[in-house]
């Protein structure tokens, strides 16, 4: 198993609600996975200061699982027009589970 963890932070341009509209579509998107174990998704909950402002937490069978996941239209769409514009840092960390 993989688990695929992803922190942004947005830039100033990100309009107010947005992360709200983000969290729907990977959700939307998530619904749609073959071996997609455990998946999560969010903005900050804001207990902690200098945190990132959003993160994705997935668990996936298997790396060919996740690579789909990570190559697929759907997921290109979402990362180039809901994230793309609004991202000022991307950090990601995977690990096997």
């Amino acid at each position: 198993m993989l688990h695929h963890i992803v922190l942004f932070t947005w830039n100033e341009s990100v309009p107010a609600g947005h992360a709200e509209f983000a969290q729907k579509e990977l959700m939307a998107y998530a619904a749609t996975l073959n071996g997609l174990l455990s998946y999560h998704c969010g903005p900050d909950a804001g207990h902690t200061q200098g945190a990132a402002d959003f993160a994705v937490s997935a668990i996936f069978e298997s790396v060919e699982d996740w690579h789909a996941y990570d190559t697929a239209d759907e997921h290109n769409r979402i990362r180039r027009e809901v994230f793309g514009p609004y991202v000022g840092e991307r950090k990601v960390i995977q690990f096997n589970v």
